[in-house]
């Protein structure tokens, strides 16, 4: 087998420092933006910000400013500032806390006792994985404290464990699991089962320094379950179909599916699951090791620890490389240089499992139907991770339930998508087909019935969450996987720690409306959020022209200009804009560039550049109206004849002007497949013969 050695370290690097820059040009923009909005923010001029994290995304720019008080972070405050593909200010939202008050910043505890004062709080035996300590100011509840914030992992503790200690007292404040659990209701509290142990802990510390050597990766193969044994199947649980103590039978067997891993590390031919998106690894207990073996081949039935372990593997690269690859979204863990670490037997064994900010992490448990079996498990632990990679790690909301329902969209985006089951099962809206919906935990759905915000039961995050992916789903079902997931993740992007639900629809319809989606697609979202409860601001005129254009001129130099509106994108609430051009339709200019202008409702109005070359000889020239393309629209293929005298080449346009295909048209007849093209208006441009044809993917 084809062995490919990348030098992994520092195409990661290139990438983190494009996503995570914290320098920006539009920084002094932005502070002066938060100054002059001062007194609406009720900002105290004695509190400060610092830009700690920027953003270059498919919906602009985001800069990420920290409230801070004497340079000292105010824990969980921020404020956002979004710069649109025009360099305009289009969105801000802000968790600024303007009760802090001025205390006394600098601390009068070292960092030395606090760690001990933890270490005896938490009281753990096993091998520390993550410890960091941070100064922070505090506001608790109007009262503003300085503390230390120590958050320690260990394989004996489950989660992702924060001890506020007071910075001037040495008071311990809380003690408390910070970690996003689960993708089921908790019918269990951990909160004290590690911090209350009798016997005197040994502390240990465990390497995280990899050997600096180039990664090695090869392809390989795995058995896996897409997305559970009963999707697959279609199929209820029960009969041969149950978890069984994690026994396997016949059934069970027959639902694998044997898939290609595209990178698995291999080194001294020892192959293991590491890709350059993601990577195993033994966090917490039980210890079950890294099932390195001496085969590219992790064929296991799942009965066998092995199994979990290759098909999370296998789910967590495979939408790693969707989201970055196919999406084009920059979306990776800000630790490990960008590498996403699993534990897929972790969480002490229990019936859980939980991704955690501080580890940029996910781990899996293994009670009833092990969590890492489904698919809709790993992709809603996934979804925490990718609401807090999307900001920095500083805006991950919990507030009615948003991450919860984040992940639970997430999930059923990935399982929809498969097709497995009809829009008249009742498993097509369930989510953990496996996982739940049995004697195990009753699962969630997005069908939920509730409004936003009478709908809100307060009771805990999961159920109000399934408003949340409710609503995106009825999205998805018009919009489709690709748009909505798109739209999902940049406008995840433009929140905060705050960031209640409905404010997140608005910030998913400003990413939409700065990705220049057309005005049909914006008002969808504006509709479906609107139907479930949610208030969508009206949305202010906004018009996107399309790229520069390049056409030839007749015999004589001169071009007449046609209608360039239905490349135009106009977007406002009810999308009803009129557009208008300048020059006019019909006007005749010659050989050179020209600025078009393209303005709605006579107000708001953009320009675009047109290229106007000059004619070329006879020799190989088609005329468009000797070119026929068929069917127009198309959703799938389109056919394209013409009497072309050499191999021609082509390119394919979209309304922004944007190549999204090339090719060759060999012979007079060629089936062109444009079925991953969004639904759209695209332009086929004939190099060799200088004309444009214009066709519809619906």
């Amino acid at each position: 087998m084809k062995t490919k050695v990348l030098l992994v370290v520092l195409f990661l690097a290139g990438i983190l420092f494009e996503v995570n820059a914290q320098e920006s040009k539009n920084e002094t923009i932005a502070l002066e933006y938060i100054k002059s909005h001062a007194e609406e923010f009720q900002i105290n001029p004695k509190h400060g910000f610092k830009l700690h994290f920027v953003r270059k995304g498919k919906a602009g720019e985001t800069l990420r400013f920290q409230q801070m008080l004497n340079e000292v972070p105010v824990f969980e405050s921020e404020f956002i500032v979004n710069f649109n593909n025009k360099n305009e200010v289009a969105f801000t939202s802000n968790s600024y806390k303007k009760d802090i008050q001025l205390i006394d910043t600098s601390p009068t505890v070292t960092k030395e006792k606090v760690i001990a004062i933890t270490d005896d709080n938490l009281n753990y035996n096993g091998a520390v994985t993550l410890q960091e300590t941070k100064l922070y100011v505090y506001d608790f509840d109007g009262v503003t404290k300085l503390v230390y914030r120590t958050i320690t992992h260990a394989e004996d503790l489950v989660g992702s464990w924060e001890v506020l200690i007071d910075a001037k007292t040495s008071e311990v404040i809380s003690v408390k699991d910070v970690s996003i659990r689960c993708g089921k209701e908790c019918k269990e509290d951990h909160t004290h089962d590690f911090v209350n142990k009798v016997e005197k802990k040994k502390k240990k510390v465990f390497s995280t320094v990899e050997k600096n050597n180039a990664f090695a990766f090869t392809t390989g193969t795995a058995m896996v379950f897409l997305s559970d044994p009963l999707s697959a199947t279609a199929v209820p649980y029960g009969g041969q179909y149950v978890d069984g103590n994690d026994a396997t039978n016949a059934s069970l067997d027959a639902a694998r599916v044997t898939v290609n891993l595209p990178e698995i590390e291999v080194l001294s031919g020892t192959y293991k699951l590491k890709s350059s998106y993601v990577e195993i690894k033994d966090i917490e207990a039980p210890n079950k090791g890294l099932f390195t073996q001496s085969t590219p081949n992790f064929l296991f039935n799942r009965n066998q620890d092995g199994f979990e372990a290759a098909n999370v593997f296998y789910h967590l690269d495979n939408n790693m490389r969707y989201i970055n690859e196919t999406l084009g979204v920059n979306c990776r863990p800000y630790l490990h240089s960008g590498v996403l670490w699993f534990d897929p037997s972790g969480f002490n064994g229990a019936d859980n499992s939980r991704y955690s900010g501080a580890g940029n992490d996910l781990s899996f448990g293994e009670g009833c139907v092990d969590d890492g079996e489904d698919g809709d498990v790993i992709w809603h632990e996934l979804g925490h991770g990718l609401h807090d990679w999307m900001t920095g790690g500083s805006g991950l909301s919990q507030v009615n339930g948003l991450s919860e329902g984040c992940g639970d969209y997430w999930a059923q985006s990935n399982s929809r998508s498969l097709n497995q089951w009809t829009p008249a099962d009742a498993a097509y809206h369930w989510m953990f087909n496996w996982d739940g919906h049995n004697e195990c935990w009753g699962g969630r759905t997005t069908n939920y019935g509730a409004t936003y915000p009478g709908g809100l039961v307060g009771g805990g995050p999961h159920t109000d969450g399934q408003i949340w992916s409710t609503t995106l789903m009825k999205i998805w079902d018009v919009l489709g996987r690709a748009k909505t997931d798109t739209a999902f993740l940049e406008g995840l992007a433009l929140t905060n720690s705050s960031t209640n639900q409905n404010q997140a629809a608005i910030a998913v319809r400003q990413a939409a409306i700065n990705m220049n989606y057309s005005c049909a697609d914006v008002k969808v979202m504006t509709e479906k959020f609107s139907a479930v409860g949610y208030t969508m601001p009206a949305i202010p005129l906004t018009i996107n022209c399309p790229g520069t254009q390049t056409v030839n001129a007749d015999g004589s130099g001169n071009y007449v200009l046609p209608s360039f509106i239905s490349l135009t994108n106009a977007i406002n609430s009810n999308c009803d804009a009129t557009v208008t051009q300048s020059p006019a339709v019909g006007t005749t200019v010659g050989v050179g560039s020209h600025s078009i202008t393209m303005t709605a409702n006579g107000s708001v109005n953009c320009n675009f550049t047109l290229v106007v070359e000059a004619a070329l000889g006879n020799e190989g020239f088609i005329k468009a109206s000797e070119i026929l393309l068929y069917p127009n629209p198309a959703s799938s293929s389109i056919t394209i004849k013409g009497e072309f005298d050499n191999l021609e080449k082509i390119q394919v346009y979209n309304m922004l002007g944007q190549v999204v295909m090339n090719g060759v048209i060999s012979g007079n007849e060629t089936t062109l497949n444009v079925s991953k093209l969004s639904n759209g208006v695209y332009t086929i441009n004939f190099l060799d013969s200088n004309v444009s044809v214009k066709f519809v993917k619906e």
